[in-house]
């Protein structure tokens, strides 16, 4: 038992040790090494694509499988199973697997840079796509290029003057009546012409002949003296 705790505290103790010495060339990158090996990804600080480590198997993921298929043959329990339970499961993280994955950090770091640019003005590491060589070395948010700029605002002037032309043209005004498009025989969209497209009633207003007053034309009596139309 007091023998889990030391190996525990002697972990926690190296973790924080490596973690101190694995200084990559930007700290935007995401660890993915496992039990089994070792891979990180380094990404670009302006639109977040990653380079992928290659992979690396841990030496001592290998060894320590050997040993347990020799102690399960032989009956022997596997020492690090108290600590599993202590660590969540990751009992794999031992001090020599911890040297290893610093070891492989540094190299893949290294492999990465060759793939990355450091932007002078705002320090930002960006890949390829993110990076004006036109403009004396800098990333495309300092320095976006020339063509892609004029593109975007002819483009954005473009769309500006389509809508403005629309709203010139006054296709729909909002001063159309409701009688003027629904036939009062029918209750069907009329059309808009004199008479309804779909039962050929009139749909022009009735005029009354003693006042001179516009009415529906489905009214019977003249909404402004009461005389029958």
């Amino acid at each position: 038992m007091l023998e889990g705790i030391c190996d525990q505290r002697l972990l926690v103790a190296v973790s924080f040790a490596a973690y101190l010495l694995m200084q990559s060339f930007t700290r935007n990158y995401e660890d993915r090494s496992t039990e089994h090996g070792f891979q990180f990804v380094f990404k670009c600080d302006v639109c977040g694509d990653g380079y992928e480590s290659t992979f690396v198997a841990s030496r001592a993921a290998k060894r320590r499988g050997l040993f347990n298929k020799v102690a399960s043959f032989g009956g022997v329990v596997d020492s690090h199973a108290w600590a599993a339970g202590a660590l969540g499961g990751q009992a794999y993280k031992t001090p020599e697997w911890e040297k290893e994955r610093e070891t492989v950090f540094q190299q893949a770091s290294n492999e990465a840079m060759a793939h990355f640019h450091r932007c002078p003005r705002c320090h930002k590491y960006v890949c390829d796509a993110d990076w004006n060589e036109e403009a004396g070395g800098l990333c495309m948010e300092d320095a976006p290029k020339t063509a892609s700029e004029v593109g975007a605002a002819t483009a954005t002037v473009a769309k500006e003057q389509i809508w403005d032309k629309a709203r010139a043209g006054q296709m729909y005004t909002g001063d159309l009546k409701t009688e003027q498009t629904i036939c009062p025989n029918c209750g069907k969209t009329s059309g808009g012409g004199k008479f309804c497209n779909n039962c050929g009633a009139p749909l022009g207003m009735k005029k009354c002949a003693k006042c001179g007053a516009d009415n529906n034309p489905s009214v019977s009596f003249c909404g402004n003296c009461g005389n029958k139309l």
